[in-house]
């Protein structure tokens, strides 16, 4: 099975510049949990709204401050005509539980999150403890 049959079509991204408050505004309106950070046209990194309780909340950020103060620069992603065994591999070997979906030019179109692997699993004994893998 190919990733693209498995991920949430579409992706949200945001600028290096957008404000830590914009981007968790856009986190809660469209419901989601990480995003990639662009700089202009180029992807420079990754946020979740883990990192930004981690890194702004826990630590007194301004909410005005750049995205950049909150996101980790090392994006990992995979091609959305790839196996689903792949997909999980790296989400196992990197211990993330989402994952940046790119075509064949690395334009993001998706999202392949934990969540998406759980109902794929159902009823899977062995995708169950892959799964519990990941999320060691």
């Amino acid at each position: 099975m190919q990733v693209s049959e498995v991920m949430h079509k579409g992706v949200s991204t945001v600028q290096i510049s957008d404000t830590i408050k914009k981007v968790a505004a856009l986190m809660k309106r469209e419901d989601i949990g990480a995003v990639p950070v662009f700089k202009n046209a180029r992807p420079v990194g990754f946020v979740t709204d883990r990192d930004i309780v981690i890194s702004c909340v826990a630590n007194g950020r301004n909410p005005d401050e750049p995205i950049s103060l909150a996101m980790t620069s090392d994006i990992v992603s995979i091609q959305e005509k790839e196996e689903i065994t792949l997909a999980t591999k790296i989400m196992r070997e990197k211990q993330i539980s989402r994952l940046l979906v790119v075509d064949e030019k690395e334009t993001p179109v998706g999202m392949l999150s934990l969540q998406d692997l759980t109902r794929l699993s159902e009823g899977n004994i062995n995708s169950v403890e892959t799964i519990a893998e990941i999320k060691r």
